[in-house]
């Protein structure tokens, strides 16, 4: 089986643009299915505060997309004890599933894409740098089906931008890793996709150092999947 996905055009009188064809598609969470853009400023803003670093923020705010929350943690504390950068991630992933409550959305055509890939039995991960507990509460919120298939940070000893993830959930799928699709939004999981070996189609308009010519969409809005075989 393989699969392809179309962008439809505005004007009913053209064909759909072909964006790309694969045995199996991985997908990210954070900015590419799920917008939870303000839980997450709102997050990293009160851990700046909280630990006298609310200068550096935007330098928060740029490493920390795509890595897990414990990866920006050892980055900006990287003098304390494990144990207390360990504590530190505790109370900011339980914090984190609180704020998240009542404020996700889906990227527009999220749901939809997703639920076409389920029902037409693609083989189909989720992989994302959030914990598994917030990654059930943000992909429910934003009424985004959640694949069969998760490697989320509590899978993986080393997150995005290490390949490990995308492989594993490659592995879980039982697809070469060439064979795959990997939709992002983040510079580091463009990164971790291109070091898998993936193709890559990004989500909206981040990653701007990335290879001209890997495709591109603001969002899944008439983004349609048809199989072959």
């Amino acid at each position: 089986m393989t699969v392809q996905l179309l962008s439809l055009s505005d004007s009913s009188t053209e064909e759909p643009v072909p964006l790309a064809r694969a045995e199996a598609v991985l997908c990210d969470m954070d900015g590419t299915l799920v917008d939870s853009s303000a839980v997450v400023e709102s997050m990293w803003s009160s851990f700046a505060r909280d630990y006298g670093m609310s200068e550096r923020f935007d330098e928060i705010m740029a490493y920390s997309p795509g890595r897990t929350g414990i990866d920006t943690i050892r980055r900006f504390l990287p003098d304390l004890a494990a144990e207390e950068q360990d504590a530190i991630h505790e109370r900011f992933a339980r914090e984190e599933i609180v704020r998240t409550a009542g404020r996700m959305a889906e990227i527009p055509g999220a749901a939809a894409l997703v639920t076409a890939l389920i029902e037409v039995g693609v083989p189909l991960a989720l992989v994302t740098s959030a914990p598994i507990e917030l990654m059930r509460v943000r992909m429910e919120e934003a009424g985004v089906p959640i694949p069969s298939v998760v490697v989320s940070a509590d899978d993986v000893e080393r997150g995005k931008p290490d390949p490990d993830a995308y492989l594993m959930a490659t592995e879980l799928l039982g697809v070469p890793i060439a064979s795959c699709l990997v939709l992002e939004d983040a510079a580091s999981g463009y990164i971790a996709a291109q070091r898998a070996g993936a193709q890559i189609l990004l989500v909206g308009d981040g990653v701007p150092e990335a290879d001209p010519s890997t495709p591109r969409i603001p969002d899944f809005t008439g983004v349609s999947v048809t199989i072959d075989g």
